[in-house]
């Protein structure tokens, strides 16, 4: 786990989610998901982003990317619309697949998230401000598996504002992605997608761990 072992303070969560986490490991222990609140012994993690439509019922856009201490592996991603009613907002379905280039609508059943959720496993996810980030998604795993997504969390954004201010205590932390991949001499995002998001988080969080270990 070489690749959290510095900053195992931004996966620790709340006290209320790590009780959450357990009761829910011992409520699953006997079912097919048990192996997903074991806890991660290797080295990736899961940079992951969701946008949500304002319109109801909502349509989601869901991309996960999977990351390695050295590397942002764009081959191994998983991407989806979700919409569980589709022909009920055409025009806002139109424009996710648009954005996100995402292929054609899927519903978020219990097929859809058991893949997803086997894609992730029990790695670690990171993401821009992750916690607002998932939460549509925790939702819908509760509404449909009985079970938010149990695993390791880390706030790219969080860690992105506690590294500036050790380096330059002047400056603000803005809340924008854009502003840090700015600050970090990363690529700027090209698209607003989803996956476009994910990579740029996976980037932007191995660009501040390596930050972190030349000033540490």
């Amino acid at each position: 786990m070489r690749l959290l072992d510095r900053h195992m303070t931004l996966f620790s969560g709340s006290l209320r989610t790590l009780l959450q986490r357990e009761s829910d490991r011992r409520r699953w222990a006997d079912s097919p998901y048990a192996w997903l609140f074991q806890p991660y012994m290797g080295e990736e993690a899961v940079a992951m982003a969701c946008q949500v439509s304002a319109v109801q019922p909502a349509i989601m856009s869901v991309a996960a990317v999977v990351l390695s201490p050295r590397q942002v592996h764009t081959s191994r991603t998983w991407v989806a619309t979700l919409a569980a009613s589709p022909a009920l907002a055409p025009a806002t379905l139109r424009r996710h697949h648009q954005l996100h280039t995402t292929h054609s609508p899927r519903s978020p059943d219990a097929e859809c998230l058991s893949e997803l959720a086997e894609f992730i496993g029990n790695r670690p996810l990171v993401g821009w401000q992750l916690e607002n980030t998932i939460e549509p998604l925790n939702g819908l795993f509760r509404n449909v598996l009985g079970f938010g997504l149990p695993n390791a969390q880390g706030d790219i954004a969080k860690l992105h504002g506690r590294q500036l201010r050790r380096l330059h205590p002047h400056i603000e932390a803005r809340s924008r992605l854009g502003d840090a991949l700015t600050r970090w001499k990363l690529p700027p995002l090209t698209w607003p997608g989803v996956v476009s998001e994910a990579t740029a988080s996976a980037l932007l969080y191995l660009r501040l761990q390596r930050e972190i270990a030349l000033t540490a």
